[in-house]
């Protein structure tokens, strides 16, 4: 019994060592996928779908797009669909600075700002809120790896994440991540409040396409599990790397009520 307890203390630390090394792995394999989803320009028309038990099914099309140009990535959402709170939205993140919001309602040509701490506010209403659209690195979250899994055939390493202390505030309090182990993308994503599980992200997986050196999820959802509310977003064009006028990402440009020409 003595020989097999030293036996143990010894491989300990080689066993530590692989579970760094599979962590490290892992975090690279999350720095990639948010890489891939934040690091190209991109521009596109989103349908996206809101329907529920208790809510009547609406439909309606937006305007997406994202740039990023001396350090700051902006993220635009634009409709001109009628009768929905924050109907076009712009955010604005730079690196050590804290998260720039601005909305403008209906047709009235007048822009105002919403602080960042109010990261559940909903994009068009919807089960996607601002937390689940702004660009995110690796670096922080804290990264647990669970193990392997598949999501309709897509071999994937799962991950906790961890908002780390500078990251705190947000609406979740942990996520767990399926990282596809093929391709730089993320499959799925089931998000964890104080309440416990809250929300599902899924991407269709026959949907992933690649695009230049992006690969899109054409079609993707966020269900939430505890009003039984789904969201579906269909990619209808997308562009990548693609050349924007900086006024399209812009205060005066948000407040004008029109779509943007891209």
């Amino acid at each position: 019994m003595t020989a097999c307890r030293w036996g143990w203390l010894l491989l300990l630390p080689v066993l530590i060592g692989m579970d760094a090394a599979d962590t490290e792995d892992s975090r690279r394999a999350l720095e990639a996928a948010f890489r891939n989803l934040y690091g190209s320009d991109l521009l596109a028309t989103v349908e996206l779908t809101i329907e529920g038990p208790q809510h009547p099914t609406e439909t309606l099309v937006f305007a997406f797009g994202r740039q990023t140009k001396g350090g700051e990535t902006r993220t635009l959402l634009f409709t001109t669909a009628e009768g929905r709170e924050a109907p076009r939205a712009l955010l604005l993140q730079r690196p050590g600075q804290g998260d720039r919001i601005f909305v403008s309602d209906g047709a009235q040509e007048r822009v105002r700002a919403v602080g960042s701490n109010r990261n559940r506010w909903a994009m068009f209403g919807s089960d996607f809120s601002y937390e689940d659209l702004r660009a995110h690195s690796s670096d922080e979250f804290g990264v647990e790896v669970l193990g392997a899994d598949r999501i309709d055939g897509e071999p994937c390493r799962v991950l906790r994440l961890r908002p780390r202390a500078a990251s705190r505030g947000r609406p979740y309090e942990s996520v767990l991540t399926w990282v596809s182990t093929a391709r730089p993308v993320i499959v799925r994503m089931d998000y964890f409040d104080r309440r416990g599980l809250w929300k599902r992200y899924r991407a269709k997986v026959p949907r992933i396409a690649k695009h230049l050196d992006a690969w899109v999820a054409m079609e993707d959802s966020m269900f939430d599990l505890r009003t039984g509310r789904e969201t579906r977003r269909i990619v209808q064009h997308v562009l990548v790397d693609t050349q924007v006028p900086d006024h399209v990402f812009s205060l005066t440009q948000l407040s004008q009520g029109r779509m943007p020409l891209f």
